[in-house]
C-alpha cells in the first residue's frame, strides 16, 4: 500500500514516519530539502513537486501550512488523481478555504476529506492524535485504515466542513488551556513554589489538562524550540478561529483575553518559537528576563 504525503514540515514528517513504521511504502513532495532528507532516511521516497506518481497512491495526505499552498496544492493534484482516488486535508483552514480545496479535487472526479487534526509534533509522532474526519462515508472508510497509524481516535464528524468546525472548538480550547498554564506557573513563581512540585501536583491534580502537561515544562526550562506547535502557525490559527466567532456575533470574553496575550507575545518571542512561549508575555510584565 501506498501513501503520498503532501508537505514535510513537523506533522506530515511525522505522519509519514509512523506509516513506515507500520509497513506502507510511503511517498512525500517538499519544496524545502530538510523534509525530504529526513524521509529518504528513513526509507520512504521524495519527490520536489507533485507530478504523477500521486496517482500510484492509496492515500493522499495533505499537510500544509497556508491557503495559498493548499490551493495551489490541490489545483497541481487535480491533474494527476484518478476518479474515485481518495485525498485527506489534515490543516486548519478557514471553511472558504477547504470548500475551494475541494472544488478543485472533484474537477478530476476524486474525493477530499476535511480531516484536520487535534495535537502537536509531538503527539504526531507518537501517534497520539485525534482526527476529525468529515465528508463521504465511503472515503473516510477507505482512509480509516490509514488514519489509525497517526492516532489514537477518529471522529466521525460527519459532513465536508464539520470536522473544521471541531478543529476550531479544539484549537480555542488549546489556547485557553495553553494560556492558564502559563498564568499558573507565573502565580507560582511569585509565591516561591518549587516548580518541580507545582507540576508535579497540576499534573496529577484537578486542574490537569493536556495543554498543561505538554506546555508547562517547556515553559519552565525556557526551552522553545524545536516548537511542537510554533507561534507563526497558531497566529493564523486564531485569526481563523476570531473570525469564525464574530460571524457567529457570540460573546468569548475569555477567548479575546487570550487573543490579547498572544498578540503582545508576537513582538516578544520569534515567531518560530513554541507557543508556550505565551509564558514570557507574564514574565516581561513583571520585568523577568
Amino acid at each position: 500500500m501506498k501513501v503520498g504525503i503532501i508537505g514535510l514540515g513537523i506533522m506530515g514528517s511525522a505522519y509519514a514516519a509512523n506509516l513506515l513504521k507500520a509497513g506502507l511504502d510511503v511517498l512525500g513532495v517538499d519544496p524545502a530539502i530538510e523534509g525530504r532528507t529526513q524521509l529518504e532516511a528513513a526509507g520512504g521516497t521524495t519527490y520536489e513537486v507533485v507530478g504523477p506518481w500521486v496517482a500510484e497512491c492509496d492515500l493522499i495526505i495533505i499537510s500544509v501550512a497556508s491557503p495559498k499552498v493548499l490551493s495551489s496544492v490541490c489545483w497541481h493534484l487535480m491533474k494527476y488523481l484518478k476518479p474515485g482516488q481518495v485525498v485527506m486535508e489534515t490543516g486548519t483552514f478557514a471553511m472558504a478555504d477547504k470548500l475551494a480545496a475541494r472544488e478543485a479535487i472533484e474537477v478530476g472526479g476524486a474525493i477530499l476529506l476535511d480531516a484536520p487534526v487535534s495535537g502537536t509534533g509531538i503527539q504526531a509522532a507518537m501517534a497520539d492524535l485525534v482526527i476529525m474526519a468529515s465528508g463521504p462515508t465511503d472515503a473516510i472508510d477507505h482512509a480509516r485504515p490509514f488514519m489509525a497509524y497517526l492516532c489514537h481516535t477518529i471522529i466521525d464528524a460527519g459532513a465536508f466542513g464539520a470536522g473544521t468546525k471541531l478543529k476550531f472548538i479544539a484549537n480555542h480550547a488549546v489556547a485557553l488551556h495553553n494560556c492558564a498554564a502559563a498564568e499558573t506557573l507565573h502565580y507560582a513563581d511569585s509565591l516561591g513554589l518549587d516548580r518541580d512540585v507545582v507540576y508535579s501536583l497540576l499534573s496529577k491534580g484537578a486542574g490537569q489538562s493536556k495543554m498543561l502537561d505538554l506546555r508547562m515544562p517547556l515553559m519552565m526550562s525556557g526551552n522553545y524550540t524545536p516548537a511542537t506547535a510554533h507561534m507563526a502557525m497558531f497566529e493564523k490559527d486564531l485569526a481563523i478561529i476570531g473570525a469564525d466567532i464574530r460571524a457567529q456575533e457570540i460573546s468569548t470574553p475569555m477567548f479575546d483575553a487570550v487573543s490579547d496575550l498572544y498578540e503582545k507575545s508576537y513582538s516578544l518571542v520569534p515567531m518560530d518559537y513554541d507557543t508556550a512561549a505565551i509564558f514570557e508575555v507574564y514574565r516581561n510584565t513583571n520585568g523577568e528576563t
